[in-house]
C-alpha cells in the first residue's frame, strides 16, 4: 500500500506536519501529488514560525507574502545559511528603499532574544558615505532572558560557544528576497577583559565579483554581547550589531554594504551537511588572509621608510660634500 492511497487530509495533517523543512521540500520531489500537498502555505508558515519566531511579527508576514510562493520561498532563501556565496554585480538591480532584520538568538534551543528591525536605506549623500552598520539594542540598553547558566568563567564562556545560535535573515522587501546573514554558531568568542562580558562573533564570509568590491573577500561580521547577571545567573544581552567588513577588517559604506547584500540576496544558494564548521573554516581563513595582508602592508611600509632615511642620508651626504669641495 502506497502512501498515494492514504486520504489527502490523513498526509497533510499527520505526516507532512511532522516534517522539517528540508524534509518536506524532498517530499514535494518525489510525485505531482505529493509536491501539490507539500505546497501549503500554512504548513510552510508553521515551518518557518517555528524556526524563526520573529517572523511571526507583522511586518515580516506581510514581506513574506509578497515573496513568488510566500513561505515556501522565503524558506528556500533563508533555510539554511548557504554554505557558499558568489556575490555578482548587483548595479543592474533597483535600489531598495528599506530592509528588514529579522532576528533569533537561543541558548540550548530556548529563545534568548528576538527582534526585527526596519531600516531605512534610502539613497542619501549620508547612507552612502558612511559606515554601514545596524544595532538592535540602544547603548546601554540591556535585555534579560529567564534562562540561567551555573559555572565558573571559562565553563560559562565554553557552553555559550557551544550552545549558542543565531538567525539573522535579511529581507529585502524590494525584491523580494531574503538571506541569513549568520553563521548558525559563533565562529570566535572571547571575554572583554574591561566589561567582563563575552563577546560572540556570528559570520558569514563571501566572495565577491570584482565589479563589485575591490577586495576578493568581504566578512558579513555580527557581535552579540551577553553576559550572566551576579547573584541570579541569568543571562542577559547587551549589545548585537551587523557591520560588513572588507579585508582589512574596515566597516564598509552605506553604498557598497547594499551593492554586496543585493548581490548575496540573488546569488546561488548551495547546500553542506556541515555548515556550521564549513562556516568556522571561511572565517579563520578570512583573518588569516587579513594577518597575512597587514604583514604585507607593514613590511612594505618599513622598505619605504628604509628608502626614505636612504635617500635623506644621501642627500645630505651630497650637500655636505658640495659644501665642504
Amino acid at each position: 500500500m502506497g502512501i498515494t492511497s492514504l486520504h489527502e487530509h490523513i498526509i497533510q495533517t499527520h505526516i507532512l506536519t511532522r516534517l522539517d523543512g528540508r524534509s518536506l521540500a524532498a517530499a514535494g520531489c518525489a510525485s505531482s501529488h505529493l509536491q501539490s500537498l507539500c505546497s501549503g502555505e500554512e504548513l510552510w508558515s508553521n515551518i518557518c514560525s517555528s524556526s524563526w519566531p520573529s517572523t511571526e511579527h507583522p511586518m515580516v508576514g506581510q514581506a513574506i507574502l509578497n515573496f513568488k510562493s510566500g513561505y515556501r520561498s522565503f524558506f528556500s532563501d533563508v533555510f539554511p545559511s548557504p554554505s557558499e556565496h558568489l556575490c555578482t554585480a548587483s548595479t543592474l538591480l533597483p535600489p531598495t528603499a528599506n530592509i528588514i532584520s529579522s532576528v533569533d538568538l537561543r541558548y540550548r534551543d530556548q529563545m534568548v532574544f528576538s527582534k526585527v528591525e526596519y531600516t531605512n536605506t534610502t539613497p542619501s549623500d549620508w547612507f552612502l558615505s558612511c559606515p554601514f552598520r545596524i544595532d538592535l539594542l540602544e547603548h546601554k540598553e540591556l535585555v534579560q532572558s529567564e534562562l540561567e547558566i551555573s559555572g565558573d568563567d571559562q565553563v560559562i564562556q565554553s557552553n555559550l560557544e557551544k550552545h549558542m545560535t543565531l538567525s539573522w535573515i535579511m529581507i529585502d522587501p524590494t525584491q523580494n528576497r531574503a538571506i541569513n546573514l549568520s553563521s548558525t554558531k559563533p565562529v570566535s568568542v572571547h571575554r572583554n577583559w574591561l566589561t567582563d562580558e563575552i563577546e560572540l562573533t556570528f559570520s558569514v564570509v563571501t566572495s565577491v565579483d570584482s565589479h563589485v568590491h575591490d577586495n576578493e573577500h568581504v566578512n558579513c561580521n555580527i557581535e552579540v554581547t551577553c553576559g550572566v547577571k551576579e547573584g541570579s545567573l541569568e543571562l542577559y544581552v547587551s549589545g548585537m550589531s551587523l557591520t560588513i567588513q572588507d579585508i582589512n577588517g574596515k566597516c564598509l559604506s552605506g553604498k557598497d554594504s547594499m551593492v554586496i547584500l543585493q548581490g548575496l540576496m540573488v546569488a546561488e544558494r548551495r547546500w553542506r551537511n556541515d555548515v556550521g564548521g564549513w562556516q568556522k573554516e571561511m572565517y579563520d581563513e578570512y583573518i588569516q588572509r587579513r594577518k597575512e595582508r597587514k604583514e604585507k602592508m607593514e613590511m612594505r611600509e618599513r622598505r619605504l621608510d628604509l628608502v626614505r632615511v636612504g635617500c635623506a642620508v644621501a642627500f645630505l651626504m651630497a650637500f655636505w660634500s658640495l659644501a665642504l669641495f
